[in-house]
């Protein structure tokens, strides 16, 4: 269908997990994609899958939380395409921890990354979009982890919790723009990203010390109405609703992308 025909993307953190599927299902598409990661090998890696699926995938080596790299990949975007039309701000980490025992560096290395690393992108995407006077789709990646309370991740559900605040204020203010912010906020999806959570955690919150695959599987029984966990092109498909014109009329909604483990 093209449903992004000429649409000129970025993509943060799109050398695995969620951020490469979207940056595939972008470019089957027909979107133009800066595939941004902070490993270069990774971007490079996903920057070259886009070409093989006979779309237009330019690699950038960029750390998220530094806002001369956030400047700099808004940049690249726009003299590798002309413009920019869309950022899927993606990137993020790990981050475990209870209120009483996280350390204080580790609470601000999370909340570096997962939300000033959103706020940046947003700041340098908008300055761009603002001034190519066109609109565009700005589409933030929080969890349901900021929606809901979820054990054992007290500097990733506030940093989330932060992105869903973020995008809310952003569309208020940029909607007279045209340019229209939203946020995603995922279920459980086992990406290297939430395997990596789990084996942090070690269970936390289950009581049982079971292996985090086995962790995994019970929380498809317990909590997912749906009955399984989601998939890495559920969330690259609302990824693409949001970044298209078919969401013309949505913007500061934080939408929940979990198999209706938030509606019980």
């Amino acid at each position: 269908m093209q449903r992004l025909a000429g649409k000129r993307t970025l993509i943060t953190g799109a050398g695995s997990g969620l951020g490469r599927a979207s940056a595939l299902r972008f470019a089957q598409e027909g979107a133009a994609v800066l595939c941004v990661d902070r490993d270069a090998a990774s971007a490079e890696s996903a920057a070259a899958a886009v070409r093989e699926a006979g779309g237009a995938g330019v690699a950038c080596a960029a750390d998220v939380a530094s806002e001369p790299d956030a400047e700099r990949m808004v940049a690249e975007a726009v003299e590798a395409f002309g413009g920019l039309d869309v950022l899927f701000a993606n990137a993020g980490i790990a981050g475990v921890g209870t209120g009483a025992d996280c350390t204080l560096a580790d609470w601000e290395r999370v909340l570096s990354v997962n939300l000033t690393g959103v706020f940046l992108s947003a700041k340098h995407a908008l300055r761009r979009m603002i001034a190519q006077g066109t609109g565009g789709s700005i589409v933030n990646q929080a969890s349901v982890g900021g929606l809901v309370g979820v054990a054992g991740i007290a500097p990733y559900a506030a940093a989330k919790a932060g992105v869903i605040g973020l995008t809310r204020q952003l569309a208020a203010e940029y909607g007279p723009a045209r340019i229209r912010v939203n946020a995603l906020c995922p279920g459980t999806v086992p990406t290297p990203l939430v395997r990596e959570t789990y084996r942090e955690r070690g269970g936390y919150g289950t009581g049982t010390g079971e292996t985090p695959d086995e962790t995994l599987e019970l929380q498809r029984l317990r909590r997912f109405p749906l009955g399984r966990l989601g998939e890495e092109d559920d969330i690259a498909y609302a990824a693409l609703f949001l970044a298209s014109d078919e969401s013309s009329w949505v913007t500061g909604q934080a939408w929940a992308v979990d198999g209706g483990m938030t509606a019980v």
